[in-house]
């Protein structure tokens, strides 16, 4: 089983860790230990909301392991054909950092389009992740959908794709609400050039 600690904080005025650095982190930390592995069919689920700490374990499918201490997230995939599986665990101590974030530079260089019920990115803007750059424009995207009862918000619970790591430049990007379990669970497919290259879910939290 690889292990390692996960180099976390928080975004803005959050008050827990952003479900897209959970899973930037967990991918990096693959990919420090194979660098040159081809990582395919990724399918990362987060459980519950935390504010603190986490170390990554992740270990070949064929050979199970039960990593000690509470469950945030659970992952899968295959590095170079060979299906492993994996867990972020909650740690000792609270993330500490904090760093800024607007997420209106995104949504800013977007184009929301009611009749094809999709959002679009007309230019990716400096300083963010392609996976900050999808969750906020699917974020965007719902509140302008879906209804979100009150003390409730959007958030993101599931990655799909393909292939890992995305393009870093998403230019032209769109987004598509396909399927709605009211406000319980959404599916979005994610397209670039004609081709899917992930899904993403979220769900509706009460944050009262």
């Amino acid at each position: 089983m690889h292990s390692s600690k996960l180099s976390l904080g928080f975004k803005g005025e959050r008050t827990y860790i952003q479900g897209a650095d959970m899973l930037c982190a967990t991918m990096q930390s693959i990919r420090d230990h194979a660098p040159d592995a081809r990582i395919e069919k990724l399918d990362f689920k987060i459980g519950t909301m935390t504010s603190h700490l986490l170390s990554c374990h992740w270990w070949p499918k064929s050979t199970p392991q039960a990593p000690m201490g509470k469950d945030i997230a659970s992952f899968t995939f295959h590095l170079d054909g060979v299906e492993h599986e994996g867990k972020l665990i909650q740690a000792e101590g609270h993330a500490e950092s904090r760093r800024a974030y607007d997420e209106s530079l995104i949504e800013n260089n977007s184009h929301y389009s009611s009749t094809r019920r999709s959002i679009s990115l007309t230019n990716m803007p400096e300083d963010f992740s392609s996976i900050e750059v999808l969750i906020s424009l699917n974020k965007a995207l719902h509140l302008k959908e879906l209804c979100l009862p009150s003390g409730s918000q959007w958030v993101f619970c599931r990655w799909e794709s393909p292939e890992w790591p995305l393009s870093q430049n998403l230019d032209g990007v769109e987004l598509t609400i396909e399927q709605t379990l009211g406000t319980r669970l959404s599916r979005t497919r994610v397209e670039l050039g004609g081709e899917r290259i992930s899904t993403l879910y979220f769900s509706a939290l009460n944050v009262d």
